[in-house]
């Protein structure tokens, strides 16, 4: 049995899995197209009502969004970036690469979003930042600029729907102590 160092925490690893939480388990693996299944998730598995409020929250978001997947896991890695969750930031860089994602525009998504281009892809980055750390601060052009670069009334709504999701899972994982999978962290060469 593994336990997470600093909480002492024992998440449900995939062996060990019976019943609803194995079923939510292989459709956790499947939906997210993973080779294995994240901590977050066999972390959360120590609840399995956690688990499941959880995953049928980013569930359901993956598998109706009208965003490409790419720019979910923008939202998700830049939020998570900001924020400091080393967990999530690492699987969400991850999964960017995994998604055609290149390095400039990782770096950029952190260090200099004012040359993310297209400017859309800068508007929707910056407009979920707002989301995540200013929620009050969101104006009317804010959502003026938004519509500018094309983006519809539908896409907001979901952005902002992943930005508090990321925000929502970052908090989870640093909380809970999650840490960052060995094959994820070998391939981001952390």
């Amino acid at each position: 049995m593994k336990y997470l160092p600093e909480s002492n925490l024992q998440p449900v690893e995939e062996a060990e899995a019976k019943g609803e939480v194995a079923r939510l388990y292989a459709e956790i693996k499947r939906d997210l197209q993973a080779p294995f299944l994240p901590n977050m998730f066999k972390t959360l598995a120590i609840s399995p009502a956690a688990l499941e409020s959880a995953w049928g929250l980013y569930g359901s978001v993956l598998r109706t969004t009208t965003l490409p997947r790419a720019l979910m896991s923008m939202i998700l890695f830049t939020v998570a970036e900001s924020r400091d969750c080393e967990y999530c930031a690492a699987q969400n860089e991850f999964a960017c690469r995994s998604l055609g994602v290149d390095e400039e525009t990782l770096s950029a998504l952190v260090d200099d979003l004012d040359s993310v281009s297209p400017q859309r892809i800068r508007a929707t980055i910056a407009f979920a930042l707002k989301v995540s750390h200013d929620p009050l601060a969101i104006n009317s052009k804010d959502f003026e600029l938004l519509r500018e670069h094309g983006i519809t009334d539908e896409e907001i709504v979901e952005i902002a729907v992943n930005a508090a999701g990321a925000t929502f899972f970052d908090i989870l994982a640093d909380s809970l102590k999650v840490e960052v999978e060995p094959a994820v962290a070998k391939e981001l060469g952390r």
